[in-house]
């Protein structure tokens, strides 16, 4: 048509600052613009999709002989200017009066042209419909669109821009910093002339990065902070993001001046039926089900039935991600867009009660999971519960803060959880804080004084646990609550043991087993296995036996959490009888339930037993490095072996250096002693040593082929998190992953599997 052209001189902008990251995105792009013509970048305001998109155009200049061309849409409120600007983007000039769109598509024609569509989510109808048009029309366009919604044109491929990589809470990466870390440090020696930030700033680095969600505009925000602030400062004051994190300038555009500013950008987008959901759901303190989100969200203003449409909006809006559990699919929110909907939650006047039905949702789960403690449904009752943990704290804060007899009653539902799954400390401070709001006798504080008493014994404090349990008898008899008065004796016998007065030991646990028969018989089984302790350390070995055959007779069909510790008690009577392989037998099956159950004393019993059991059988370097280990699993819950324990752990340990002097000794031992708890198991239960790091052209390994593709993907620098997506599981089944991947290889950071993986490639 003449008088139109394409100017290929009017590209993309120059980029100001380097680009971070992003290869797998980068590659991503690539892929689904050489299968599907319409690839949208969706995600959250401030993920970086508009830098993603112009540095894929950028590499992608050669593949589009035409040209690649940049619209962008930010500043057009007018549905109907859509054209306008996406003609004026292309230099096409509108001469002839016709409808613009078809004279977009006559200039363009058959040409090779890459046109990057940018910020689409306020105009998401016109852009579609014009869109639409032009690949209709244009064989050789292709258009790469931001946006934080879909298009829903046909034949868009979507792809979900997450936020960058933040080193693990857990394991700090070593070596090359995480994407996050690197465009923050990027950022701010390029802002403040002169910084030096060294090692000692590395975590409060990392801390900054992972509470900005690995956000890239917020971490570039917090970035030019570093002119006033320390790193460690920085990090202290982001309880107040939305005022601390601002910038001038009126060359950047208004809704990303401000953290806040982008989350209202987001707001204005939305119907208010997705407003008050937000809002609402920000009160959770992690994913949140379907399910959840209707107990705790819906009301008359929001029924039932619109959440989940809602939910389905915010997750198309970016503001929630979908993402795979075990039950089903959750939602998960970032922190910043959790604590912009708090903001929107104490503004609307329903802070308070939105909380509150909150915590009464947090309470039926753990009453309901708290009556399968001593059943076959046992574990799944922990991981329930586990799933759900952060919310558990929030519930109890909300609890204390006006309504502790409730928060009360909720924490003493939760005793064995608290010490099966590794939260002792937790269990015990919230338990001492709802006592001390408390104060008045019934029976809910007794109720919160035996689990009190027992979280003591189980971490190794009969001093603190003695006084809680003896209140606990004497009120639970005034207030006549039998299973009450069963347990606490049961604790005090065991607090007995810890003292060593077997006497007193045997005969208050004999006691509690009765009562425990009268009231509840589903407790009686784990005291039978009680009693066998007391008779084992009184040296009856027959009595020992007895008693915990009895206990695992009775817990036949019970919860794993009794058979586990009546067959640790079993094997140790076989120890002692001389039977070590019987009794090695034993702990084994002792530590794979233990290990199901992921009760962290028990494992680190077990783990003690079968050091035992490798002296006795003379296997002293499996004894050595297996001490270590249990060692290390005490460290970390963290406790010690119980007192009435430790004349066993001496004599193996005096055997064991004997045998092979102390310095070869010393060397096993700290080897055991640094391995995680993953890994102590792994160790304990396989007698094979450790596997080496295997050389190059070694085959396979010893990694599954899902181990392998997942060690692959952490050679890449990819987090827990971005593996999840990547392979459409869940972040803790990544974790674990990782974790078996470190046992099985032996070694002990991300950076060792990436040398493994290369190793394997390079041979």
């Amino acid at each position: 048509m003449a008088g139109h052209r394409l100017d290929r001189t009017r590209g993309l902008p120059a980029e100001r600052s380097s680009f971070v990251g992003r290869r797998a995105e980068l590659a991503d792009v690539r892929r689904l613009l050489s299968g599907s013509r319409l690839v949208t970048l969706v995600g959250p305001g401030g993920v970086g999709k508009t830098r993603l998109a112009v540095r894929a155009g950028t590499e992608l200049r050669r593949s589009f002989t035409d040209g690649v061309t940049l619209a962008d849409l930010t500043a057009v409120a007018d549905p109907a200017r859509v054209g306008e600007h996406v003609a004026r983007a292309l230099d096409v000039r509108d001469v002839s009066g016709r409808w613009l769109p078809a004279t977009v598509a006559e200039v363009v024609g058959d040409r090779q042209v890459l046109l990057v569509l940018d910020n689409c989510e306020h105009l998401q109808d016109a852009c579609a419909v014009l869109v639409d048009t032009l690949l209709a029309t244009c064989p050789g366009l292709r258009v790469l669109a931001t946006s934080r919604v879909p298009l829903d044109v046909d034949g868009e491929a979507v792809l979900w821009v997450p936020p960058l990589g933040v080193p693990s809470r857990d394991r700090p990466a070593a070596g090359t910093p995480s994407e996050a870390v690197a465009l923050l440090v990027q950022r701010a020696t390029a802002a403040v002339p002169g910084l030096v930030l060294g090692p000692v700033d590395d975590a409060a680095l990392a801390d900054v990065c992972r509470r900005l969600d690995g956000l890239p505009l917020a971490i570039e925000l917090a970035a030019v902070r570093l002119r006033t602030l320390t790193p460690a400062e920085l990090a202290g004051r982001l309880d107040d993001r939305f005022g601390l994190l601002r910038r001038s300038g009126t060359a950047v555009p208004e809704r990303h001046r401000t953290l806040q500013a982008t989350m209202e950008w987001s707001a204005e987008l939305l119907t208010e039926a997705d407003r008050v959901l937000w809002r609402r759901a920000s009160v959770f303190a992690g994913d949140v089900s379907l399910a959840a989100a209707e107990a705790v969200c819906a009301d008359d203003v929001l029924p039932a039935p619109a959440v989940l449409d809602a939910l389905d909006r915010l997750v198309a809006a970016s503001l929630l991600e979908a993402v795979p559990g075990p039950g089903g699919r959750r939602f998960r929110m970032l922190e910043t867009v959790r604590a912009y909907g708090r903001e929107l939650l104490d503004a609307a006047g329903e802070a308070h009660a939105v909380r509150l039905r909150h915590a009464g949702w947090c309470a039926r789960l753990v009453a309901a999971a708290s009556a399968e403690f001593v059943g076959p449904g046992q574990v799944a009752a922990f991981d329930r519960l586990d799933a759900v943990h952060a919310e558990l704290g929030a519930a109890l804060d909300v609890y204390l803060a006006g309504h502790a007899e409730r928060g009360l009653v909720m924490a003493a539902d939760l005793w064995l959880y608290w010490a099966a799954r590794g939260h002792l400390g937790e269990g015990r401070r919230r338990l001492q804080d709802l006592l001390a709001a408390c104060p008045e006798p019934s029976r809910t504080r007794a109720r919160g004084m035996v689990a009190a008493g027992f979280l003591a014994l189980a971490a190794t404090d009969p001093a603190a646990a003695v006084p809680l349990l003896t209140g606990a008898r004497e009120l639970g008899e005034a207030c006549g609550a039998p299973s009450v008065v069963a347990t606490a004796t049961q604790y005090l016998g065991q607090a007995a043991l810890f003292d060593g007065d077997l006497a007193a030991a045997d005969r208050l646990l004999r006691e509690a087993a009765a009562r425990h028969a009268a009231a509840d018989g589903r407790y009686e089984a784990f005291c039978w296995a009680d009693v066998g302790v007391a008779a084992l350390l009184a040296g009856r070995d027959a009595d020992a036996a007895e008693a915990f055959g009895r206990s695992l007779a009775l817990a036949e069909r019970g919860d794993p959490w009794t058979r586990s510790h009546a067959l640790w008690g079993l094997g140790l009577v076989r120890l002692t009888t001389g039977e070590p392989d019987e009794a090695t037998a034993l702990e084994r099956s002792a530590l794979g339930l233990m290990r199901e159950v992921d009760d962290r004393s028990g494992t680190a019993l077990c783990i003690e037993a079968l050091s035992w059991a490798a002296a006795a059988r003379q296997a002293w370097e499996r004894a050595a490095r297996l001490g270590g280990a249990a060692e290390a699993v005490w460290r970390s819950i963290p406790a010690d072996l119980p007192a009435p324990l430790t004349r066993r752990r001496e004599e193996c340990t005096t055997a064991a250096r004997r045998a092979l002097g102390d310095r070869r000794w010393g060397a096993l031992h700290r080897e055991g002693a640094a391995l995680d708890r993953t890994g102590a198991v792994t160790l304990a239960l396989d007698e094979r040593p450790t596997p080496a790091v295997p050389q190059a052209g070694a085959g396979a390994g010893p990694l599954t082929a899902r181990q392998q593709e997942v060690a692959r993907l952490v050679a890449e620098g990819l987090t827990d998190r971005q593996i999840a997506a990547r392979l459409v599981i869940s972040p803790r089944t990544a974790e674990s992953h990782v974790e078996q991947i470190l046992a099985r290889l032996g070694v002990r950071s991300r950076a060792e599997i990436a040398a493994w993986t290369a190793a394997r490639a390079a041979g």
